[in-house]
């Protein structure tokens, strides 16, 4: 029986898992690839993906030296290059203050300098409260030349949520612009200075006067720094992914391959083709295998922010179908953005709703596309969609019932209730948006976003020997394979369900390793009912 209590928890420090003897997944290696040196640093990841882990291992680093790394690989790279000195670490959160207005957001800041000044005997002025906390800050590593470090966590955290107020986001903007360029004065004073956030303000802006600023989101080899690959996955998790098999009654290699379908595709640099899982996500699920592969990351606010929201009630007369593949190039996913410019496609890649892909283009080089990294993002970026874009908007009541009904249909092989479902969701799905019943490719992709928003491994233009499926569907232990055609009028559908019957075996659909039990389906569509008119099982 594993061990549930080794799983990290979220809130769990770098020194609580060591002393806990927690899992820690070891990229230490590359912490030290940037720790070691002077200067300011900064690296966007989205949420859920480890920031406030990593800028607790820092200050374990920075204020203990390897006391808590015995058998981590930077142990003995850190104690040659330090020889055993420590240092006084401040470390501010923003998103852990509370704070309604930007003197507030000041004076937080100001209360946790003065901690560290009573911790390292050092006086603030008298009048130290009505000061600004760059002065503060000022102060007390000039106390101390070369002996301070500084870690700021999520510094966008003010901007993120006062997206609504105008007013309020552009006070906020101007104070972490005079707070940064503080910072930048006292770069020279300090050991070390790290600074994340989920995306990288423009530069004309917050970080205008830190010109000295290094974006570790940038280099190719800081991409795998944050996240699981799958090696990781195999050598900290196999018991527990084991477990959550034996739980679920499904093989492992299967439970592994649904946990990459859900959590793993993060991809952070155009030059690095490693895949990350979520962190988040994966020890959510090895914690309570029982309840499946559940959105996590959505389910927990991770997903929600308020600037992607904004973004996208910005692409109404954009389909969805653009945000699952989007062509760009490098430039693209290096670039800054303002909040209240028109967003850049950027934005999405930076706080994980799209990741990277290469593909050949004709020209024998090859193409970049951004497309949701798995299952879990996908249903994330198509209940926002749902939410903010259409005429008539979904709530969760509705993203709940297709769920719920879906996933037991196929569970249940009961094709009778599934074909009632397409219908719905055809109905609700489809219910104002012109274009839907127009084409055969539209019909067929409200139901592919279907299964994605419940979760379901579901694949479009799926690869067969012959051809390629319209949907696959992947269980455990069976497959489910769809072809659909779309009737203008009711006098071609027995016709157009012949010819989807037809092209499911002579393109021998879902004929494909891993063997499974194989369901196949011809499907027509009726594009005057906006529902299923025939079906039928394909031998």
């Amino acid at each position: 029986m594993v061990d549930i209590r080794r799983l990290p928890r979220a809130k769990n420090s770098f020194e609580d898992i060591r002393r806990k003897n927690q899992i820690y997944v070891d990229h230490t290696d590359l912490i030290f690839e940037f720790a070691y040196l002077d200067g300011p640093n900064f690296l966007s990841r989205p949420r859920r993906f480890g920031k406030s882990l990593l800028v607790s291992t820092l200050e374990s680093l920075f204020s203990h030296g390897t006391e808590f790394f015995k058998g981590l690989k930077i142990e003995k790279l850190w104690d040659e290059a330090e020889q055993g000195k420590t240092y006084k670490v401040i470390h501010l959160d923003f998103s852990a203050l509370s704070f309604e207005n930007k003197n507030e957001l000041n004076n937080q800041i100001t209360y946790v300098l003065a901690d560290s000044a009573k911790r390292d005997g050092v006086n603030l002025p008298d009048d130290y409260k009505e000061r600004s906390a760059g002065l503060n800050l000022k102060t007390l590593v000039e106390s101390a030349p070369s002996e301070y470090v500084l870690l700021i966590d999520e510094y966008d955290y003010p901007l993120t949520h006062s997206l609504g107020n105008k007013e309020l986001f552009e006070s906020y903007r101007l104070y972490l612009q005079g707070l940064f360029g503080a910072i930048k004065g006292l770069t020279g004073d300090m050991r070390f200075i790290f600074i994340t956030g989920v995306g990288r303000f423009a530069k004309t802006s917050v970080f205008s006067q830190m010109n000295n600023l290094r974006d570790l989101s940038l280099e190719s080899k800081f991409a795998p720094l944050l996240g699981y690959t799958d090696d990781d996955m195999h050598q900290y998790f196999d018991e527990y992914v084991e477990n959550a098999a034996n739980t679920l009654n499904i093989d492992k290699d299967e439970c592994y391959a649904q946990i990459k379908a859900h959590y793993d595709g993060y991809r952070f640099h155009v030059d690095n083709d490693t895949m990350l899982h979520n962190p988040w996500s994966v020890l959510n699920f090895l914690y309570t295998p029982e309840q499946g592969f559940k959105n996590f990351w959505y389910e927990t606010g991770g997903s929600y922010p308020t600037l992607i929201a904004k973004y996208v009630k910005n692409i109404q007369n954009t389909p969805l179908q653009t945000l699952q593949k989007t062509k760009c190039g490098p430039q693209t996913l290096s670039e800054f953005y303002d909040y209240f410019d028109v967003t850049p496609i950027s934005l999405l890649y930076q706080t994980g709703y799209l990741s990277v892909r290469s593909e050949k283009n004709e020209l024998g080089g090859e193409s970049l596309f951004l497309v949701p990294p798995n299952l879990e993002v996908q249903s994330s970026l198509i209940q926002l969609y749902y939410r903010e874009v259409r005429d008539n908007p979904l709530d969760d009541d509705i993203f709940h019932d297709f769920s719920s009904a879906l996933i037991t249909n196929f569970k249940k092989s009961d094709f009778e209730s599934l074909i009632k479902t397409f219908s719905a969701a055809l109905n609700t799905f489809g219910y104002d948006d012109k274009e839907a019943f127009k084409t055969e490719h539209y019909c067929r992709d409200i139901i592919y976003y279907t299964l994605s928003l419940s979760g379901i491994n579901a694949q479009r233009e799926a690869i067969s020997s012959d051809g390629r499926a319209d949907i696959v569907v992947e269980l455990s232990a069976k497959r489910f394979v769809f072809e659909f055609k779309l009737a203008k009028s009711r006098d071609t559908e027995k016709e157009l369900l012949d010819k989807a019957i037809e092209q499911a075996k002579d393109k021998r659909y879902g004929e494909i390793l891993p063997l499974k039990e194989l369901n196949r389906m011809a499907v027509v569509i009726n594009a005057e009912d906006k529902a299923v008119a025939q079906w039928r099982i394909v031998d």
